[in-house]
């Protein structure tokens, strides 16, 4: 009785041996593997929308603003758009954008009006302006964005500014649809007139990925971009239109 109590407890021994020998590295491999404990990051899915600031000064916007009640503040207008970014490096991130951002404004001569009867009816018309800009951006970050702990944990920091410089295309829509006054006739009339068109846009910006988590960020940001285009359609004859302005962005982004 007393060997076999004896190979019993050298069995158990073993066992746990084995257990104390193997178990770790299973947790270990466990942890380690995707879904578990979160890596360094390195692609980035943005949503986001704000606010853009038209500069609104080439001859088109002085036309519309001196014979409309309409004002420089009108083109502005609110943004929404997705990024995708992907880490070149610690501190790189190269980010492709696409937003929209469209206006639209009621508005009537300020020194004509349409008589009926005893009575002057304004002239009335409303003025649309669309931007859809297109780019492709280097992100660069002065300060490390997390540190690694041991070989599987990544912690970001709690705040990560950039500044950021790249290029893409805007395409622009111009229109207003409504009553107008020809000048020489003084006749009223009903029409639609429309410019369309793409153009060349540079742009820079600032700004800080403020952590929520390991995994989701909000971001805000400020830019400015740089583009100018040719009037086309029914608007030939004027200088090229200003499509220079600034955003305010904010954004939530998740990380993987």
């Amino acid at each position: 009785m007393n060997r076999r109590i004896s190979d019993m407890v050298k069995r158990a021994v073993v066992l746990a041996a084995c257990t104390a020998v193997f178990a770790p590295g299973e947790v270990v491999l466990a942890q380690g593997g995707d879904g578990f404990l979160f890596k360094e990051p390195h692609v980035t899915l943005k949503f986001e929308s704000g606010y853009g600031f038209q500069r609104a000064s080439s001859d088109i916007y002085d036309f519309l603003t001196d014979e409309l009640t309409l004002n420089q503040r009108d083109f502005d207008a609110p943004y929404f758009g997705g990024e995708f970014a992907a880490r070149i490096t610690e501190r790189l991130d190269l980010a492709i954008a696409v937003g929209y951002q469209g206006a639209s404004k009621r508005s009537e001569f300020i020194d004509y009006y349409e008589p009926i009867g005893d009575a002057e009816v304004p002239i009335t018309q409303v003025t649309e302006f669309h931007l859809v800009p297109a780019t492709a951006s280097l992100r660069y970050f002065p300060f490390e964005r997390g540190r690694t702990i041991g070989r599987f944990a990544w912690v970001p920091r709690s705040l990560a500014p950039f500044v950021s410089g790249g290029v893409g295309f805007v395409s622009h829509s111009l229109r207003q649809y409504g009553d107008f006054v020809d000048f020489e006739t003084l006749e009223i009339f009903t029409d639609d007139f429309e410019s369309e068109g793409r153009s060349f846009l540079a742009r820079a910006s600032a700004g800080v990925n403020i952590s929520l988590g390991q995994q989701f960020l909000f971001t805000l940001e400020g830019r400015y971009g740089w583009s100018s285009a040719d009037l086309e359609g029914d608007f030939i004859g004027f200088e090229p239109i200003d499509l220079d302005g600034a955003q305010l962005i904010g954004g939530i982004a998740v990380r993987f």
